[in-house]
């Protein structure tokens, strides 16, 4: 263990002085501040990129490293047979084809400013002064490939977790096969009525279930919030804009904070470290912040295929499938597993693949239908120098037209400027289907259900200036029913949403601190509907009388503090698992609630209904005496699971106590350097209904799955005004002061200055190093 520390000590990068770095023409100057965030300045875009790609590599290689391995499947590489199942998928999918399709249609701008960040990080490789500790623990090296591609499968990877709904497609088709539609609109309330044809009869071979097994586990609810107020709404009379991203719990952070500066770009605020510029930020004139649109994008298409299984039908003809080979390199085999993954017109058989060490072979006759993926990602994705464009930017409309390439995944973007302009756009690209609605499977061999193109950007929802002074989004439904085109049907429920409104709306004027306050708010408005039905229940026991008494005029907070929140968590867990688990079965149940966005659309859609009308599809002959039976069992099965953890005193749980975020990198899971590389552990409150978030997998662990990954609030009336957080710190080092020193601050909702002017930079300047062209 004094090895390892002494590793990680040695990998710290240098912070002050001077390092020569190949690729740069002028010196460039980075000035880290008191909490890590370097800011950079250079003579020319070229330069500027190489040392942002330097400066990130130095603190966060291996992150950089094990994603853009896990984008194109060559997580094996690293961690050997246990992730092999991931790499197939990753291959089958497509994410590294997906990468380098799309890099061959990158303009000129987006090739010029990734080849100089590739540039620096290698440059930072060459230079380093040990290892990462992770690669002396794991005995490896770095692998970083000069290709394009390979790191634009890395935005691939970050539109895919975005994006998904074929998951809910599959969901879908088999509930409705086991339980008949009506039951399936039950738990999917959303959809159409009647039935559609393809999966009338007959049940979709192979099961759905395989697919799902198959897939890598991710999770529920990412999300985010983002809002702005114009200046008749706020004490400065200028706008104000908050924007925090919900993205899985993870150890380093998903975001490097960085202030970029040279000739024709300024920008600050957060990056992805494998990519240039600034994502979400501000410059001197505007700022901006996304969330996700959950647009469908994903088609699943039922194919007929020969009986070679070489050849898909489509109207008369049989149609020659596309074969990709892919060899999967795995850590400890002396041969790589290759892997067949064959292609429809349509995209990617998810349930075909062949494994084989030497001349894979089709089994011949067995698969007659399976499953193909269309997904826009696999040709469309961000224009890298998106980030120009949006920085550029002298007015809204100019703004508009930078996120314009901004194609998948689709994004919510509100922006307001230093002239009081507050906007909305909606980004993306959703297909025009011929028919059907994307909801469910369709028939991949006529062309009845084919894409016709894309919504016109010019006709995607977007607002400028609103009578109402203010533009907000939660992953919400962001169109009216008289929108005449299909974004989706797997939006968010509405309630975030309708509680930032509803603080928005609470007083006439707002400011920093009551941004903050908004962001960190723990009410849910589903919660404090739901509790009042819950409350009904007549108790049996005490025990039952005692925690009904803590939900007795409950307003919904579900602070971290608190008992009710406990109570309530647990109570509807054990209500899904009565009503759901016997008719669903244990793996359709896990899919459905435990591990996806099922857990939303019951406790907030399926769950209302059935305690306002209660059926005998779901709770028997009995109605509400059988629900009142439902809610009494799973109230016990609520205390007896929390009596575990908290104790039998009642008074004294905590919903933080249950509801914690663990922070703690890859190689946590190793018991002897689990202290070494976790970031720490705070209790937290919400759920993935309240403003602050904090979604879990509820039959798996009430720990964080998806939190606030960056917090920041931008005032328009000064350009040091703003203040930002992330939860963890900004190195990847746990050796590094900076590896988790952010954490305190983010759990008691704080946040730290964003200097943008020079003085205010120099003012917070704790180290400065100068990056110098090497010699030649």
């Amino acid at each position: 263990m004094d090895e390892v520390r002494e590793a990680a000590e040695r990998a710290q990068p240098q912070i002050e002085g001077e390092i020569r770095v190949p690729g740069l023409r002028d010196p460039v100057e980075v000035i880290r501040d008191r909490w890590g965030v370097p800011h950079i300045y250079a003579a020319t875009l070229d330069d500027l990129f190489v040392a942002q790609g330097f400066v990130v590599a130095s603190e966060r290689l291996f992150q950089i490293d094990s994603a853009l391995r896990l984008a194109n499947g060559r997580l094996a590489t690293m961690f050997g047979e246990l992730v092999v199942s991931t790499d197939r998928f990753a291959r089958t999918v497509g994410w590294n084809r997906a990468g380098a399709k799309i890099a061959e249609h990158h303009d000129e701008p987006s090739r010029r400013i990734t080849s100089a960040y590739r540039a620096g990080v290698r440059a930072w490789v060459e230079a380093m002064p040990a290892k990462p500790v992770e690669y002396v623990v794991l005995d490896l090296d770095p692998h970083l490939p000069d290709d394009e591609g390979y790191w634009t499968s890395g935005a691939v990877l970050m539109a895919w977790g975005l994006s998904g709904n074929w998951d809910n497609e599959l969901l879908r088709a088999e509930i409705a096969d086991r339980l008949g539609w009506d039951a399936m609109l039950d738990l999917f309330p959303d959809l159409p009525t009647e039935a559609p044809s393809v999966i009338a009869g007959t049940r979709p071979h192979p099961s759905a279930l395989d697919l799902l097994r198959s897939s890598p586990r991710r999770p529920p609810a990412q999300g985010s919030n983002n809002w702005v107020v114009a200046g008749s709404r706020t004490t400065t009379d200028k706008p104000l804009l908050a924007n925090d991203p919900h993205l899985a719990t993870q150890m380093p952070s998903i975001w490097f904070e960085v202030h970029l500066s040279a000739p024709g770009y300024e920008a600050s605020g957060v990056a992805l470290p494998f990519s240039p510029g600034v994502l979400i930020g501000r410059t001197a004139h505007h700022a901006w912040g996304f969330t996700n649109v959950g647009g469908d994008t994903q088609d699943l298409y039922v194919e007929r295929l020969s009986e070679d299984g070489r050849a898909a039908r489509y109207g008369r003809e049989w149609e020659p499938l596309t074969v990709h080979r892919e060899e999967i390199l795995v850590r400890g085999r002396d041969e790589p597993e290759v892997l067949e993954v064959r292609e429809t017109r349509h995209g990617p058989l998810l349930d075909s693949y062949l494994v084989g060490r030497t001349n894979p072979e089709v089994i011949e006759g067995r698969i007659h239908e399976t499953y193909a993926l269309r997904w826009t990602g696999h040709e469309h994705a961000v224009m890298p120098s998106a980030v120009l464009g949006m920085a550029a930017a002298g007015s809204f409309e100019e703004f508009r037209e930078a996120v314009r390439s901004w194609e998948c995944p689709g994004q919510n973007v509100v922006y307001g400027d230093v002239e009081g302009t507050i906007g909305y756009q909606c980004t993306g690209l959703y297909p025009v289907r011929r028919s059907g609605d994307g909801a469910l499977p369709v028939p991949g061999w006529t062309a009845e259900y084919e894409w016709e193109g894309f919504v016109e950007f010019e006709e995607l929802p977007w607002n400028v200036d609103p009578e109402e002074g203010f533009l907000a989004t939660a992953n919400n439904k962001v169109h009216g029913d008289a929108y005449p085109h299909l974004i989706g049907h797997d939006f968010l429920p509405p309630f975030r949403a309708r509680r930032i409104v509803e603080l928005l709306t609470s007083r006439e004027r707002h400011t920093q601190e009551t941004f903050s306050a908004i962001q960190l708010d723990t009410v849910s408005i589903p919660a404090r509907e739901n509790a009042r039905r819950l409350v009904e229940v007549e108790p049996a026991t005490d025990r039952q009388k005692e925690a009904i008494a803590h939900l007795q005029d409950w307003d919904g907070d579900l602070a971290a503090g608190s008992v009710a929140a406990c109570i309530y968590q647990a109570w509807l867990k054990h209500v899904a698992r009565q009503v759901l688990l016997p008719r669903l079965g244990r793996e359709l149940y896990t899919h459905y609630y435990a591990r996806r966005d099922g857990s939303n659309g019951f406790q907030f859609q399926a769950l209302p209904n059935m305690l306002a009308n209660p059926t005998a599809r779901w709770l028997g002959a009995n109605g509400r005496g059988a629900l009142h039976d439902v809610l009494r069992r799973a109230l016990d099965d609520a205390i007896d699971e929390l009596e575990g953890p908290l104790g039998r005193d009642m008074d004294a749980w905590r919903w933080g106590a249950v509801h914690r975020v663990v922070l703690a990198g890859p190689l946590a899971l190793i018991p002897d350097l689990a202290e070494l590389f976790t970031g720490g552990v705070v209790e937290a409150g919400g759920d993935e209904q309240t403003i602050c978030q904090g979604g879990f997998e509820p039959d798996h662990s009430y720990d964080v799955a998806v939190l606030s990954s960056w917090r920041q609030i931008i005032d328009l009336s000064d350009a040091d005004a703003a203040v930002g957080i992330h939860p963890t710190g900004q190195s990847g080092h746990p050796a590094s002061e900076h590896w988790n020193d952010l954490l305190p601050l983010w759990a008691k909702g704080e946040h730290h200055p964003l200097a943008f002017t020079r003085r205010a930079v120099e003012a917070h300047a704790e180290a400065t190093l100068t990056l110098v062209p090497a010699v030649t």
